[in-house]
């Protein structure tokens, strides 16, 4: 979600990384969950202006998307206020997720897709979207004693002092403590390619950085009918490495909070390792999950009309 900086901002941060932060780090974990939604709902009142933009943006993408009614628009524009807050915030929370918590509130699909890519010992590629919570798996599958390695992107860029200095900074902090590596996307690679021989498993964004910088190569794809730029580089490692690339989803759980989708491989042994076809066949899933549950998806307030190729998650 985009989110003008400001001095009222400024001073939410504060809130949120101190005083809110220290109750986070001590509750129980459905409790967190609960109080980061809270937050979007809030957010989803007093934000009348980014509600009619999200109105206008779903409006315009619904001949393909799950519902069509005013009712359900509602409902979906909700859950994506409540979704950046539990996205972005999610961190204070993951460093101490334990087997039992994971256990308790989250579901597991298609693990044995996972299982069977690692047993032909060339490394595993899990490609998602800035869809969900989206280091609940990385957290979740290191926990589990799968070896987990993502490639992130974070950036300070655009952030005012607070923001740089309050929750860029103690960011960083947290996600040095979770479970599992977070290798920079502009730095060298070599450690990933390494990584990928040893049969570990890499976590990387199939659908760009989420920033305005973008890092490899990247093409023009139809998006919802809408020309979208997404990046190669997850298809081109795994032909480099003959890594599996399998599409990863976090999504409503069904019993409990969320449920965490590994679905087979996108190419089967037999096909050749076509970027583009790859990449296709990549966003024909996103398609898919952000038409079920589009308040899931992150950008959504990015996706005006004309604006599509900058503005969206992958620009």
């Amino acid at each position: 979600m985009i989110v003008s900086e400001s001095i009222a901002r400024d001073m939410l941060r504060l809130v949120v990384w101190y005083p809110l932060r220290w109750v986070l780090t001590r509750a129980p974990v459905s409790w967190g969950v609960m109080i980061l939604r809270t937050m979007g709902d809030i957010h989803y009142i007093v934000g009348r202006k980014k509600r009619a933009q999200l109105l206008e943006n779903l409006s315009r993408l619904n001949r393909k998307m799950c519902c069509s009614d005013s009712v359900q628009y509602k409902r979906i524009i909700r859950e994506y206020f409540r979704n950046h807050y539990v996205d972005h915030l999610m961190i204070f929370l993951l460093p101490r997720l334990k087997l039992a918590d994971i256990d308790t509130h989250i579901e597991l699909d298609g693990l044995h897709h996972l299982d069977r890519a690692l047993s032909e010992k060339r490394g595993v590629i899990l490609v998602h979207g800035h869809f969900g919570p989206v280091h609940l798996p990385l957290v979740c599958l290191s926990r589990m004693g799968y070896p987990m390695m993502q490639i992130g992107m974070p950036s300070d860029e655009g952030l005012s002092r607070i923001g740089k200095s309050v929750a860029f900074r103690l960011r960083l902090k947290y996600e040095a403590r979770l479970s599992a590596d977070i290798i920079h996307a502009k730095s060298f690679l070599r450690p990933v390619i390494q990584w990928l021989k040893q049969n570990g498993v890499l976590m990387i964004t199939g659908d760009g950085t989420g920033t305005q910088d973008r890092t490899g190569r990247y093409d023009r794809f139809s998006f919802f009918g809408f020309p979208v730029l997404f990046p190669l580089g997850p298809a081109i490692l795994s032909q480099k490495t003959g890594s599996a690339l399998l599409p990863l989803f976090v999504v409503p759980g069904e019993k409990k909070l969320f449920r965490i989708v590994i679905e087979e491989p996108i190419l089967t042994n037999t096909e050749s390792a076509d970027i583009r076809l790859t990449v296709s066949r990549f966003i024909r899933r996103l398609e898919h999950h952000v038409g079920n549950w589009p308040g899931y998806m992150h950008f959504l307030d990015r996706f005006e009309e004309g604006q599509w190729i900058e503005k969206w998650g992958v620009g």
